[in-house]
Order: C-alpha cells, then sequence, then structure tokens
C-alpha cells in the first residue's frame, strides 16, 4: 500500500464524520459522456479533497477517481493533478495528458473526456493584503496545519464543482498529440481553476473603513468635494467630511461569515414558507462567471423578498452573492446593518441637484466593477404594484456604461432576472396603496408584519435571461463608443451617444426580462376566472381552459426561455387551491369556483405577471370570436398595428416584422387544438356558440379586453371628442376609464392607471396616428378611423356604447 493510500485509510472517519459538501455539476455528466471514459482533473494532491471527491462521485453513480483507467489494456490515471505537494513532479500531469493524447492517436474511436472538479472549504476570498504585507496562503493549496484547520471550521460548508467535461478526442484531432497540447492543456487547466475560485468565493475583500478611505483620495472624488467647497462656500474640511458621510451612507460591509449563516436561515425560511424554488438558466450565469466576466444581475422587482431570494439562489448556483443596489429606505435598524453584511449598498431616490453625492456614488460603483465584485440593481426602481413591469429608470444602467469607459477590462454581462412567486405577501398593502393610502415607511415591524402568519407561499420562481454583453451592445449600437474611453482616474464626459444608448439598453433588458418569465398555478387560475363573466367557472371549465393555456405556449412559445409547467390543467388546478385564495362551492351539479371583489383585484397582480405572454394570442382570439369567418391577412395587419402599443406598455419582444409569423403559428396551433377550423379557401371559421371550443376560444379573447378598451376610449376621444392638449386628453381618458371600471366591473387597479394612458398617447403620436394642429393640440390621423373601427367590433356592445355615450356627454358638456 502506498503511503497517501495509508494516510487516506487513516483519515477516511474522521474526514466523513466533519465533512459535509454540495455539489454543482454543469453538465449531465452520466448522460454526456461515457463513465468508463471520463477522467478527473483536480489543481492539489490533498488527501482529505481526494476523500470527499470520492464520496461525492460515488453518490452521483459516477466512477472511483482512484479506479485506473484501461485503454486497450493500457493502465492509465484516472485523476490527475495539477500541483504536486512535491513541485518536482509538478510535471507529471502533463507527462498523463500527453499518453492519453497519443492514446487517442492510436484508436480513431476512443473519446476520453476530462472534468475539472474544484473543492472549495468554505467560501472566503480572503482580505485584500494591507499596504506592505504578505499575500496570505493560497487556498486551494495551504499546508498540513492550515488544511487541519479547514477541516475543523469549514469541512461542513464544502462545494464540489464539476465543469464541463472537456473532449480529448477534439483536442488530439483540431491540435495534434504532441507534449506542447499537454502543456497547453495543463495551462488553460490551472486558468480554469483561478477563474473557478473566484467565481465561486468572489475577489478579495477589503476592509469598509479601507475603501473609504481610498475612494476619498480618488480624483473624481476629490476634485467634486472642492467644487462642493466653493459653490456651498464652505471649507474643503467641512466638505470633505460631507463627502465622508455619504461614503459612509453608500458603502456595503460584506461578509462571508454572514452570508454563510444566512444560507442556513434562508434554507430552513424557505422550507417553511415556499413548497420549493424552481430554478431556470444557473449555467448561463456559471459560464459567464468561469469565464471571468463582470456580471450585473437586473431582476423585476416584486417583494421585499426579492433581495433574499436571488442572493440565496445565486449562492446555491455555486456562485458569490453580488452586491445589492438598495434603497436608502431600508437602512432601518436591525435590516440596514445586515443588509450591508449581506452584501447591500444604500442609494437614494434622487440624485438631482447634488453633485457631490452623485459623483461619490459612482465612484463607488465604478470600484465595485474594477474589483470585479457582481452587483445587483432592480431598474424598475420601486416594487410593482401591479404586477406588471414598471417602466425602466435609467441611471444606474447609464453608470453601468459609464463604468465601460473606465477602460474596464474584463467583459461585462448583464443578466435579466425574472422572478416570480405564487403567493406575494405585500399583495394586500399594493391594493391599499393603489386605492390612495400613503405609502408605509420601512420598518422591521412591517417586515414582521407580512411574515407573522408564517404560512405555505407555494413555490418561487427565478429564471436568469439571455445576459446582455455590454461591449458587444455597444459595438451593434455605436460602433464607435470606444473613442469615449478615459484611461485616467478622472471621470469620463458624457458622450452624446449615452443616452439614447442607454434607453436602448433599458428596453433590451426589459424585455428579456419578461422573455423568461413563468407560468404558475396560481398566475394560470387568475387569468382564466378574471376572464369569465362574474369571475366565476365550473371546475370542469377551469381545468380545460388551463389546458387551452399550457399547451398553446408550449405548441407556441413566447420565447426560448419562457417557463411552462409540465403539470396537467387538474394538476395545477389542485396546486392552486392549497392558496385558499379562490371561493370553491360545491351543489348537486358539482364544483364551482370563482374570485370575491376583493380577491379578484388581487388576482389581478398575478394575471398581470404573465399578459405580455398571452395579448397576442388573446388578441387573435378576440379578431376570430368576432368574425366568425376571416382570413390571416387581417389578422396579421390589426397586430402589426398594436405591436407599438403592446411594445410600451407590455414589454413585448418580438418585432413588428416577425408578427406575420407568429399569428400564422398561433393560429395553426387553435386549428390543431380544434378551437378553430380550417376551410378549403384557407379561412378560419370559429364554433358555433353553444360549443366548448367556442365558450374556450372566447374565454381565451377576454384576457385582452381590458387592454382593448383603453385603445377604444382613447382612440374615441381622439375622433369624437374634439382637440385635446396633451394633459386634457391624458386626464379625459383616465375620468372615462374610471367610468367604464365602474359600469362593467373591471376590478383590475391598473385599468385607468395615468402612466399606462400616457404610454399609450406617447406611442400613438410616434407611430404618427396623432397630429398637432396649429394651436398645439391633439387631433386624430386620417387612418385612425380604421383601427379604431376594427377594435371596437373585437369589444363588447354594451363596452362599445358606454364609451361612445360617455364621449358625447363630455363633449356636449364642454360645449356647454
Amino acid at each position: 500500500m502506498s503511503w497517501r493510500g495509508f494516510v487516506g485509510k487513516l483519515l477516511y472517519w474522521p474526514v466523513r464524520w466533519l465533512t459535509r459538501f454540495e455539489v454543482i455539476f454543469d453538465e449531465d455528466l452520466q448522460d454526456r459522456i461515457t463513465p468508463e471514459h471520463v477522467v478527473y482533473v483536480m489543481r492539489s494532491s490533498s488527501v482529505t479533497d481526494l476523500l470527499v471527491v470520492k464520496r461525492a462521485l460515488a453518490k452521483a453513480g459516477l466512477p472511483d477517481p482512484e479506479e485506473p483507467l484501461l485503454i486497450n489494456g493500457v493502465r492509465h490515471a484516472r485523476i490527475m493533478y495539477l500541483e504536486q505537494a512535491q513541485p518536482r513532479r509538478n510535471e507529471q500531469a502533463v507527462d498523463e495528458f500527453l499518453q492519453l493524447l497519443q492514446s487517442h492517436q492510436k484508436e480513431p474511436n476512443l473519446n476520453v473526456k476530462l472534468v475539472p472538479i474544484g473543492l472549495f472549504w468554505g467560501r472566503k476570498a480572503g482580505q485584500e493584503p494591507r499596504q506592505g504585507k504578505p499575500m496570505v496562503a493560497d487556498l486551494d493549496n495551504p499546508g498540513r496545519w492550515r488544511k487541519f484547520w479547514l477541516v475543523m471550521f469549514s469541512g461542513r460548508n464544502i462545494l464540489m464543482r464539476a465543469s464541463r467535461s472537456v473532449s480529448l478526442r477534439e483536442m488530439a484531432d483540431q491540435h495534434g498529440c504532441n507534449r506542447r497540447v499537454a502543456h497547453k492543456l495543463a495551462r488553460v487547466a490551472r486558468v480554469h481553476f483561478v477563474r473557478l475560485r473566484y467565481a465561486v468565493a468572489g475577489p478579495k475583500v477589503a476592509r469598509r473603513e479601507r475603501v473609504i478611505k481610498e475612494l476619498l483620495e480618488n480624483p473624481a472624488i476629490k476634485k467634486a468635494i472642492a467644487e462642493e467647497a466653493r459653490s456651498k462656500k464652505i471649507t474643503l474640511d467641512k466638505a470633505e467630511k460631507r463627502a465622508r458621510e455619504y461614503l459612509d451612507e453608500i458603502a456595503a460591509s460584506y461578509s462571508e461569515t454572514l452570508v454563510r449563516v444566512l444560507d442556513r436561515f434562508m434554507g430552513w425560511m424557505w422550507s417553511r414558507i415556499y413548497n420549493g424554488i424552481h430554478v431556470e438558466g444557473g449555467e448561463r450565469i456559471r459560464e459567464l462567471a468561469e469565464a471571468g466576466h463582470e456580471i450585473v444581475y437586473v431582476p423585476c422587482h416584486r417583494s421585499h423578498m426579492d433581495y433574499l431570494l436571488l442572493s440565496y439562489v445565486i449562492y446555491k448556483e455555486g456562485l458569490v452573492p453580488p452586491h445589492i443596489a438598495a434603497g436608502v429606505n431600508l437602512d432601518f435598524f436591525p435590516a440596514g446593518p445586515l443588509f450591508r453584511r449581506g452584501g447591500a449598498f444604500f442609494i437614494r431616490r434622487s440624485f438631482k441637484g447634488n453633485k457631490l453625492y452623485s459623483t461619490v456614488f459612482r465612484e463607488y460603483l465604478d470600484r465595485l466593477f474594477s474589483k470585479g465584485y457582481p452587483v445587483e440593481y432592480f431598474t424598475e426602481g420601486g416594487r410593482s404594484r401591479t404586477g406588471r413591469l414598471l417602466q425602466p429608470k435609467t441611471g444606474m444602467i447609464a453608470m453601468t456604461l459609464q463604468g465601460m469607459l473606465r477602460g474596464q477590462q474584463r467583459p461585462m454581462s448583464i443578466v435579466p432576472v425574472y422572478l416570480g412567486y405564487e403567493h406575494v405577501m405585500e399583495v394586500g398593502t399594493y391594493l391599499k396603496e393603489l386605492k390612495g393610502k400613503s405609502k408605509e415607511k420601512e420598518s422591521v415591524w412591517q417586515v414582521l408584519s407580512s411574515l407573522r402568519h408564517l404560512r405555505n407561499f407555494g413555490y418561487g420562481y427565478v429564471t436568469f435571461g439571455e445576459p446582455l454583453n455590454v461591449g458587444q451592445a455597444l459595438d451593434q449600437l455605436t460602433p464607435d463608443w470606444r473613442d469615449s474611453i478615459t484611461h485616467g482616474a478622472e471621470e469620463p464626459a458624457r458622450p452624446r451617444w449615452l443616452t439614447p444608448t442607454v434607453n436602448l439598453f433599458a428596453e433590451q433588458i426589459m424585455q428579456r426580462i419578461n422573455d423568461a418569465a413563468g407560468l404558475n398555478s396560481v398566475n394560470l387560475t387568475a387569468l382564466a376566472l378574471l376572464s369569465a363573466e362574474k369571475r366565476a367557472l365550473t371546475h370542469q371549465e377551469l381545468v380545460n381552459q388551463l389546458d387551452v393555456y399550457t399547451r398553446l405556449l408550449r405548441d407556441v412559445p413566447y420565447s426560448k426561455l419562457a417557463y411552462v409547467p409540465a403539470e396537467t390543467g387538474e394538476e395545477l388546478w389542485q396546486l392552486a387551491k392549497r392558496h385558499d385564495k379562490f371561493v370553491v362551492s360545491e351543489d348537486t351539479m358539482g364544483e364551482m369556483i370563482k374570485l370575491d371583489g376583493t380577491t379578484a383585484i388581487a388576482m389581478t397582480y398575478y394575471r398581470n405577471n404573465i399578459m405580455h405572454m398571452v395579448i397576442v394570442p388573446a388578441l387573435i382570439a378576440a379578431y376570430a370570436c368576432s368574425h366568425k369567418e376571416f382570413g390571416l391577412a387581417p389578422v396579421i395587419k390589426l397586430l402589426e398595428q398594436v405591436q407599438p402599443l403592446l411594445k410600451e406598455e407590455l414589454f413585448i419582444s418580438h418585432p413588428r416584422e416577425e408578427m406575420a409569423l407568429w399569428v400564422e403559428a398561433i393560429v395553426e396551433h387553435l386549428v390543431s387544438v380544434d378551437l378553430l377550423r380550417k376551410t378549403a379557401d384557407d379561412t378560419y371559421r370559429t364554433h358555433t356558440r353553444e360549443t366548448t371550443e367556442y365558450f374556450q376560444l372566447q374565454l381565451l379573447a377576454r384576457a385582452a379586453s381590458e387592454t382593448l378598451q383603453r385603445y377604444a376610449i382613447v382612440f374615441e376621444l381622439l375622433q369624437q371628442g374634439g382637440a385635446h392638449g396633451r394633459a386634457e386628453l391624458e386626464q379625459a381618458a383616465v375620468d372615462l376609464a374610471e367610468r367604464l371600471s365602474a359600469m362593467h366591473g373591471v376590478s383590475a387597479p391598473e385599468f385607468f392607471d395615468k402612466k399606462l394612458i400616457s404610454g399609450i398617447i406617447t406611442t400613438l403620436k410616434r407611430e404618427d396616428f396623432i397630429e398637432v394642429n396649429s394651436e398645439g393640440n391633439f387631433v386624430a390621423h386620417a387612418n385612425v378611423a380604421e383601427l379604431s373601427d376594427t377594435i371596437d367590433r373585437l369589444l363588447d356592445t354594451p363596452i362599445v356604447q358606454t364609451i361612445r355615450q360617455a364621449v358625447q356627454s363630455r363633449l356636449q358638456n364642454k360645449l356647454h
């Protein structure tokens, strides 16, 4: 028995008792590789590391790393170490790589896969060395005594990362089988392990006091301090003190120890209040981190839970949690200090008129980027009260792009993140605010009151959307952007192209968040019941409609990243039923599900999370129900005309030129499930009104009703209400929407939201549906009449009559 074998046997049980590990595989190795042709690569030859890895691989059903690999009767090592305990043996891995490559030269059908395995005892990045102090020891290859203490104190917090495999067949075919290639393999593997540690633990952490001190020496901040002293007529010392106070208000105080404690607490809490957390796209961010990207997470904002949930998920994906831009309103005791240690840095709602604060914050953010800390911010600026994405605030995006103008060396990627819940704990508060109640100031008591009835919140959904590579996007949008880069420490000038480019970035981010949206039992059930008359359906009608939605969005996906559950309609209803959000009654004819008044308003929040996914199918269904027989051309024309409105309101990502293809795919699906019938002359017909198929199609159509009503109101005012100033037109539309809501029972709080109405008017003006007359008033363009008539036909007759009568009454009152 070798010395290593003896030590391994001696340490086996102590290491087993003292250690606990989590494993993340970057690919399903059992499906992607042939087990007998897998070779593992580790950085160091630590016996304790090997004992943990052996247990993890055995649990995953993969070959033991100490079993030899036999190729045509020749024994090869199944595990290779890049760094041996004795440095003179460091070439051993190169020798082993060379032997394997030469085996591929002899055997054309051989394909050995190399799987890099990183083992991390805790996730401490370590402290930045103080000036004049030596670097700390290598955390991945420590000495025996340091490893002993790591086992004792970090043995219960081990992460094993098995990265994507590398094909030696491809290496041999593309690069040859000589020693130079073997050296390249070893060199690439060493770089990979350095990047892997950086991705898992992040850059070395500097003490908060040191960060503040260094930033106060920053030339841009020193210049801003001097300007503050001059403009406010105060001393330099007083201006510097003010800058220090700003930094003290802003700066995070990241603690890996607290993050580890919070991980345990969050694991316990999530298991108590959630059935589970569904995560999609984790492999995307791991690939970015391992490729050395600076990652900026930009999630939608639904709840205070967002901060905790996203950081928890990122940590569980084997990555360092981000530094989070949090509203300064959350800096209250004891939450503020905890958030700071969890990586939060605080930001004021507005910088307007405070150049010193603006400079201090921008330089702090730029330091995070330049040091390589992942960052997270909510571009909506605040939590959505309606469930829709809010119009983005562009300040943080502008600062992100300005970070690139500082000569940022690492590639930077913005990762949109969709967050969804089957229960949002603040929904009741949101409804009160929408009814006019003042927003409550955040406090520990407010948060605890939301959690006082610890209950099951169903499932949480986190989807990492398609990353936006900042450099590549700038190359496409502004090819000469690199001309604006400044390599000094001075603040770069704000180029003319920045504002329009930032707006395009913001639009793409919001669209990519919606592209990653997820359906769940609650938002689908809310969609069905809110589309029904009297907000009630029988059990079978509801189950059938849930199947209609999920089949449609599986067959014609909104996007390649959108999540559609695999459950049947019945299974989805049983999941939704557990939340006690729906009134369930039963009589001799069976079960009836409905929404009462207050609950119906709350359920619009969940429906609005996914409205962008169903609005186009709903508009097509509405056209079909109102025309009985139709061709594709007029439907496509309608969707192409309203696409800019949908894009403005719901951030749909499909461009106008793709509408025809999208419409065709949806119509063909509706034919395939027999909700429409195709005739011999390539037209389409609906079933008769008394059929189940017509009922399901009509229920799908009604999801678009509120959107169409808003359009109809604005068009009617433009055509029949006379010339308006912009403010007058907006207010008239809001008043009419409120009247319509009261008369026809529209329960959505955002139905008469002035911001939505304003967005419609802005888009109509941009698309030339609105003209400005010589007096500066808005009037309808000649092409409005046709579109207005088409939309009116898609609505129920009583609603159209109410709109027209209200506009006529308003015009008469205006004339008198």
